[in-house]
């Protein structure tokens, strides 16, 4: 929540935003107009939580502007207003990515691994995937590498185990589930005390949205437990990378130092040189894959915005911990000329263990999925 009565107007909090130029007069004015319930702000902000860490008095202004966006959004999506397109991310919309996937484009050993994970064994420790992974990237866990660090634990997955935290994040309506309620059971059916989480946003949620799960779960990311394996030896580095890499920051991890700090500890310890961007860490510049639904061509905007960076960076490796990011970059025509690769932390680890991966493959991945849907959708089209 936003205590209307704590905030003293000074518009630090906006003058911070890395997307939205405001000098200190203009975001004192704004602050105040976002108070009053209107500004322009509301289509511009990517609710990237900047302004949240920069508040001198410890407030939420990104609370003040997720209510107005979500009205606005609500109603749009009443009056229908809110393209289908953009809403295919959101895993309970009808429809969506990855029961897409999972129904147009899954391969029969996919389909078996998704099975597995929906329906998991009780332990006292699981491995959450998120949705990304359980569906269409599941390459990012089903490889030597990290199969071989997790063997024996019990992995969950699949659209039940979804913590919605990307409706939240996208200001999008939630759909009338309890996902606290849903989880906590969820989890403690299974005799869980302590969840691994791939996923970022499953981290958000649990430690902010959620926090009786937090309370009563131990909840670490799979970067810490990375980090720690290494250190333990129980996960050996054979092949230093020798390479720079530009290194973005997504959203959520903004406010989890935990979340800045191990990714990149993997990273060096894979033997990379982290080219720090002119926008990181807490002040990092967002993909812009929340404005999918307000604002596409700010979206645009800010991604070549951050392209700028990268190319200052000089390096062709773009390496991130969001899937988000990676799908939202993936489409880039930057990267669809191979002019830089854009991998996930974990693709850089299975390289420093000694795999050879497709430094191409996210971009394939989310390449067939447009063309699928395209294809299908012109078939629709021309069988009216």
């Amino acid at each position: 929540m936003f205590d209307l009565n704590e905030c003293v107007r000074c518009g630090v909090c906006l003058e911070s935003c890395p997307i939205i130029d405001l000098n200190i007069d203009q975001a004192m004015e704004e602050i105040e107009n976002l108070i009053n319930g209107s500004s322009f702000i509301v289509d511009q902000c990517a609710i990237c939580g900047t302004c949240d860490l920069n508040c001198p008095n410890d407030l939420t202004p990104s609370y003040l502007i997720k209510e107005l966006k979500l009205a606005k959004i609500k109603e749009l999506e009443e009056n229908g207003k809110i393209r289908s397109s953009s809403k295919f991310i959101f895993p309970f919309n009808k429809p969506n990515v990855y029961k897409f996937y999972e129904k147009v484009m899954m391969s029969p050993e996919e389909a078996k691994n998704l099975e597995e994970w929906k329906s998991p064994s009780k332990s006292e420790e699981l491995v959450v995937l998120g949705c990304a992974i359980s569906y269409l990237m599941q390459y990012l866990y089903k490889n030597p590498t990290l199969e071989g660090l997790l063997e024996g634990k019990t992995l969950v997955g699949g659209i039940d185990f979804c913590c919605g935290e990307v409706y939240h994040r996208a200001c999008m309506p939630l759909p009338n589930i309890d996902f606290e309620d849903h989880l906590y059971s969820r989890f403690s059916s299974l005799g869980a005390k302590r969840l691994i989480l791939f996923c970022n946003e499953c981290y958000e949620a649990y430690k902010t949205e959620y926090k009786r799960i937090s309370n009563d779960f131990e909840v670490i990311s799979i970067w810490e437990y990375i980090v720690k394996a290494i250190e333990a030896g129980d996960l050996k580095i054979t092949n230093k990378l020798n390479l720079k890499v530009a290194f973005h920051d997504s959203c959520v991890v903004k406010k989890y130092p935990e979340l800045l700090d191990y990714p990149r500890k993997i990273v060096e310890l894979t033997g990379c040189e982290i080219i720090e961007l002119e926008h990181n860490r807490e002040n990092a510049l967002c993909c812009g894959l929340s404005l999918s639904l307000l604002n596409r061509n700010l979206m645009e905007k800010i991604r070549t915005k951050r392209f700028r960076e990268f190319k200052k960076a000089n390096t062709k490796y773009i390496i991130n911990t969001c899937p988000g990011c990676i799908s939202t970059f993936a489409f880039d025509y930057r990267i669809q000329m191979k002019k830089y690769k854009v991998l996930s932390v974990l693709e850089l680890l299975r390289m420093s263990c000694g795999e050879e991966i497709n430094l191409f493959k996210n971009v394939e991945l989310f390449n067939g999925i447009l063309n699928k849907s395209m294809e299908l959708a012109r078939k629709r089209k021309m069988n009216k």
